[in-house]
């Protein structure tokens, strides 16, 4: 084995055991076939210093992708991570542009309330960018999954910028919960990536019921917040409520008992319970470190300690429901070419 031998191989390291064992062999020799110069000379130098090209490594990743997060006609366990990963893509867009749109809802209605009118083109830009979100969520559910893609990498970008500018210009302690919004942000833009040929079409009909109902059910809260108890509600808050009624509902619903719960919900609520706890913990790190101690945020703290635990309660049987129902699968076989 030469040293570009060595390179292909460790580069076809990123698929799945069981497809290289089937196709490695035919994948090095196609790999050396198309890089193997006429020249002697360039031959041997190509053998000790040649090496993958770029979109050769790319399009090892892509279907490296494509094998772990599998779809129609892959073996269980990677049909059930796809569904999975497609689940939290589908529910992460659904988050943000429902978010979208109860923010520019409230965006408008705010002058009418408080009667003043506020000038903040940063905001109202923000407000308008929002819809982005909304734009990459309908274009997932109707099966425009290259749109999506695009238009939540812009939706992504514009998250960026703002966080970029807030950084740059605004004083005093910038929190960590900010960097960590971000990243939670970016979580189903990168899902986005289990929606490939072989993944099964959305059915769009729930999908599009589900975005006015989240509207409605975030809409009312808000309000009602509003006028009681004005500040004393975040967004981490939100979706820890969210997240603790669905993983309620579902470990509630008839038929759905420990042992025939679908696998790629079960999962997905648990990474979607994870990472809201994960948020919530941040935020209420930072409202401790606050140096200015008042009232309410004493009692935000408290909210926030509260919604942490029921959090944490409601994680730990959907993780191990999670892992008990992942190792029921089948072992994974080898997948076809």
């Amino acid at each position: 084995m030469n040293r570009l031998e060595d390179r292909y191989r460790r580069v076809l390291r990123l698929l799945p055991a069981s497809y290289r064992q089937a196709w490695e062999e035919d994948m090095v020799a196609t790999f050396l076939q198309s890089e193997q110069p006429e020249d002697t000379e360039d031959a041997e130098f190509a053998a000790d210093y040649g090496r993958p090209s770029l979109p050769e490594v790319a399009s090892v990743v892509a279907l490296a992708v494509r094998l772990r997060l599998g779809g129609d006609g892959s073996p269980p366990r990677y049909l059930a991570w796809g569904e999975t990963v497609r689940r939290l893509a589908l529910v992460g867009l659904l988050v943000q542009a429902v978010a979208a749109l109860a923010g520019l809802g409230a965006w408008l209605w705010s002058p009418w309330v408080t009667n003043v009118v506020a000038v903040d083109r940063a905001a109202d830009v923000q407000a308008l960018f929002g819809l982005v979100w909304v734009a990459a969520y309908l274009s997932l559910v109707t099966g425009r999954w290259r749109s999506a893609r695009s238009l939540a990498a812009l939706a992504l970008a514009q998250s960026v910028v703002f966080f970029t500018v807030d950084f740059a210009t605004v004083e005093g302690v910038y929190g960590l919960s900010r960097v960590t919004g971000l990243l939670v942000d970016a979580v189903p833009v990168l899902a986005l990536a289990a929606f490939h040929r072989l993944a099964s079409p959305v059915k769009a009909r729930p999908w599009l019921i589900a975005l006015p109902v989240g509207v409605s059910l975030l809409t009312v809260p808000l309000l009602l917040t509003y006028f009681s108890a004005p500040g004393l509600v975040d967004w981490p808050g939100v979706v820890c409520t969210a997240v603790f009624v669905a993983a309620v509902m579902y470990l509630s619903v008839p038929g759905m008992s420990w042992r025939s719960a679908t696998v790629s919900w079960s999962t997905t609520l648990a990474l979607f319970a994870l990472t809201a706890l994960g948020q919530r913990v941040v935020t209420l790190l930072d409202y401790l470190q606050f140096a200015a101690r008042t009232a309410d945020l004493d009692v935000m703290i408290a909210i926030a300690a509260v919604q942490a635990a029921a959090v944490l309660v409601i994680a730990t049987p959907l993780t191990m429901l999670a892992v008990k129902a992942m190792r029921t699968l089948p072992a994974v076989g080898a997948p076809g070419r």
